[in-house]
């Protein structure tokens, strides 16, 4: 009883905390569909999320369509590992519906019903680091192919060079990689120049190098990132990133700008609890708002539950659980 009192108390502990568990700030390499706080994942010492994703249909029932994100965490609280699905087809399936029967009377007769099966695959991605926690290699796998994109780092811990390659898995154990065949797809290298303390310009060259891209990249005294804005050398593409931050440093305001498919403006809004909590998203499309994402949390961990993902588009709303597992 006292062992378990004491467990007790020490979960208590380790999981009240007042921190941000799903981060929102800018992010050079995205680890995943949702981006975590690692800090957060260590002190709670999270060893897995997994989410479970509904349908909900404005005036229709619940469909389930056997959507689901997953993400692997290490002891120091890195994604080492994450996967999602995706819709792939619907089929149509028969199946028997048995006869209502009332005190030996048959109300209504056997018959049989069509439901669509949902048919998904799974991406799975695994996430290596360094010895300074940079990533430096994601590595994608969908069938029997594998997407990977490697990172090298200047002396500034800027990302120095990406390079994106087509591999195949010759291990008898496809859980185990074992590099076959790799095929080098596109490499970028970047060089950095320091204007002034807080503006930096950006260079960008293919894989010829030659500079097809360049950026002006603006931050606070903070390191925050306020503004960056690309430029395409041989066209007139356009790429521009806002930010702004709210008085304890969590972002607030992301607008996001291109003219790569017409003039595309996106914007997403964050509001936060009292504890910086995340509880509110709002993701608008030239003025009108197509989403608003809701967060509840657990009374006793403190951590996030469920999402409420109100799509206005698609007249529906995304029921997500959250499921975790612990070191």
């Amino acid at each position: 009883m006292k062992k378990q009192f004491l467990t007790y108390l020490f979960l208590f502990a380790i999981l009240h905390c007042s921190a941000q568990l799903i981060s929102t700030e800018p992010v050079e390499i995205s680890t995943g569909p949702i981006q975590f706080n690692p800090d957060i994942i260590k002190k709670n010492k999270v060893k897995t999320i997994v989410l479970d994703i509904v349908d909900k249909p404005d005036g229709k029932i619940i469909v389930d369509k056997d959507a689901t994100q997953g993400f692997e965490f290490d002891e120091k609280g890195r994604v080492v590992r994450y996967y999602y699905t995706i819709l792939n087809r619907t089929q149509a399936t028969e199946v028997d519906v048995p006869a209502l029967k009332k005190r030996g009377k048959v109300i209504r007769p056997a018959t049989t019903k069509t439901v669509m099966k949902f048919i998904n695959d799974t991406i799975f991605t695994n996430v290596f680091y360094d010895n300074l926690d940079r990533v430096i290699l994601k590595r994608s796998r969908s069938g029997d192919y594998y997407d990977a994109y490697y990172y090298e780092y200047n002396d500034q811990g800027k990302i120095r060079k990406e390079m994106h390659c087509r591999e195949t898995n010759i291990s008898e154990n496809k859980n185990v990689f074992k590099m076959g065949v790799q095929t080098v797809l596109s490499s970028e290298t970047f060089t950095y120049e320091n204007l002034t303390p807080t503006q930096v310009k950006k260079k960008c060259m293919n894989d010829e190098g030659r500079e097809y891209k360049k950026a002006i990249i603006n931050y606070d005294a903070k390191g925050n990132k306020l503004s960056e804005s690309y430029d395409f050398i041989v066209s007139w593409m356009h790429q521009e990133g806002l930010y702004e931050y709210n008085s304890n440093g969590y972002l607030s305001r992301r607008i996001l700008k291109s003219n790569e498919s017409g003039e595309l403006k996106q914007e997403s809004t964050f509001e936060y609890d009292a504890n910086g909590h995340l509880i509110t998203e709002k993701k608008i499309q030239d003025t009108i708002v197509i989403n608003e994402v809701s967060y509840l949390f657990d009374d006793f961990t403190k951590l996030v539950k469920s999402h409420i993902d109100r799509d206005f588009k698609n007249a529906s709303i995304g029921i997500v659980k959250y499921a975790y597992t612990f070191y």
